[in-house]
């Protein structure tokens, strides 16, 4: 459970703690504790005092309007009550330690910023007066021994410093409160509401303790608010629990150890399979994908042919097979495919070359009309496309044609067989199909070379 408390610092490990200026977004946590005396203490140390804020994203609090490069107090404070509703809209959990409402002026662009400006309320009430009224005192009497905050009353009941207490004898409090704690004369110093799907919670104000104390009531707080929320505080049996015998749980604890190590091997077959699973149907990626879908699925088609790949990743692609070398350019496309893969070969090579190094071979792999059904995808390549790779002896294959290459090799094709498809690929020139790829067709002349 993620748990946010604003001007109330909590030593404890589930609590991140921030003021109403610093804080991150309300709703991006499960409950939020708040003392509403700090949103005027903080707004009056930037206006009256000069003290410098910086807001979650990194940007200067300034009481100007707020821009791209700073971040009006107004807007902090403004955008706080739509994350509360989300936050209760979600369910969430918000913790007020009781004050009277007060208004702080000088805020500029948020004139009427009080201290619940944050906060929705239930219907008909607001949290002030006559709902909602500033008073003083110390004595604390539980009035609802079920509920999780009372033990945190009672616990620290000499922290406890109630400032505010609501009005009782109100229909709307009758309607929607229920008191957990009270003052003197009964009246109710700390409540539950039900507000839009979720709960707020009024207690008393607490002492500005330190050390121990302040630890102790962090951890009361978390608990509280866990068992609010039905989460399970996570402490632990004591030892000699196990030792005490319960007539049928050890027959169970033995059926339920079988179910776990049956659960365990399921899920190591489940992992396997899926495996084995994804590697094929990545297959299928040739036909339809584009960007580094298509190039995944490329990568993998290759590979079940034999090639090995010995470009990086992040690099563009190369295969290897008896010690020859091919750059290979990808392209899918939702139309035509054009000469672009076929450029981008061409200074790969060159570069190789200016570079001293020996030509390596070309294979251009193209998807056409990817959205297609395979069987309608006639012109899927543009003529100068073929045309350039023809002249400048790169192999040129659809993706369609690669597919079927690897269904043969999936299929149970021997070495001998995915050597002569490796080599084909490696030697052929222009548009290469897949009868020839898979020796179906007599041989041509072999290739004389790349023309420079």
């Amino acid at each position: 459970m993620r748990i946010l408390s604003i001007s109330f610092p909590l030593p404890n490990v589930a609590i991140d703690n921030y003021n109403p200026l610093t804080a991150p977004n309300y709703n991006d946590y499960d409950a939020l504790i708040i003392d509403p005396a700090g949103i005027d203490r903080v707004v009056r140390e930037v206006i009256e005092e000069g003290k410098e804020f910086e807001a979650f994203d990194g940007r200067p609090v300034l009481n100007v309007p707020g821009s791209a490069t700073v971040a009006g107090i107004a807007e902090q404070l403004r955008r706080r009550l739509e994350e509360t509703r989300r936050l209760l809209e979600a369910g969430g959990l918000v913790v007020v330690f009781g004050r009277p409402d007060a208004f702080q002026h000088g805020v500029v662009g948020f004139e009427g910023c009080d201290r619940y400006h944050w906060l929705p309320a239930p219907g008909g009430m607001s949290w002030s007066t006559p709902w909602l009224r500033a008073g003083e005192g110390k004595t604390v009497r539980i009035a609802d021994e079920h509920h999780p905050m009372s033990a945190v009353l009672r616990e620290f009941r000499s922290e406890v410093g109630w400032r505010a207490w609501f009005d009782e004898r109100q229909a709307e409090f009758r309607r929607h409160g229920r008191p957990i704690a009270l003052g003197g004369s009964g009246v109710p110093i700390a409540a539950e509401f039900e507000v839009l799907g979720g709960r707020v919670v009024f207690i008393p104000a607490m002492s500005e303790s330190y050390g121990t104390p302040r630890t102790n009531l962090a951890q009361a707080l978390v608990d509280a608010c866990r068992q609010m929320a039905g989460v399970d505080t996570g402490a632990e049996a004591p030892y000699w629990v196990r030792s005490v015998a319960v007539p049928g749980l050890e027959q169970v604890e033995a059926e339920l150890e079988e179910a776990a190590a049956a659960e365990a091997a399921a899920r190591e077959r489940l992992a396997a399979v899926q495996e084995r699973h994804d590697a094929l149907a990545r297959h299928r990626g040739l036909l339809w994908k584009d960007g580094p879908g298509f190039g995944e699925a490329a990568r993998a088609a290759l590979q079940a042919l034999g090639f090995a790949v010995v470009s990086r990743p992040g690099e563009p692609l190369a295969v290897q097979s008896e010690d020859v070398l091919a750059f290979v350019e990808l392209e899918s496309a939702s139309g035509q495919v054009v000469e672009w893969p076929y450029i981008r070969l061409q200074r790969r090579i060159e570069a190789e070359l200016l570079a001293g190094r020996p030509a390596p071979r070309g294979l251009i792999i193209a998807n056409g009309y990817r959205d297609r059904e395979p069987e309608q995808r006639s012109g899927e390549l543009s003529d100068p496309l073929i045309r350039a790779c023809e002249n400048y002896r790169y192999a040129l294959v659809t993706a369609r044609t690669l597919f079927e290459l690897v269904r043969r090799a999936l299929g149970g094709a021997d070495d001998a067989a995915l050597l002569g498809m490796r080599r084909r690929l490696l030697n052929g020139a222009g548009l290469l199909e897949a009868p020839k790829l898979l020796g179906l067709e007599d041989e041509e002349a072999p290739e004389t070379g790349p023309i420079f």
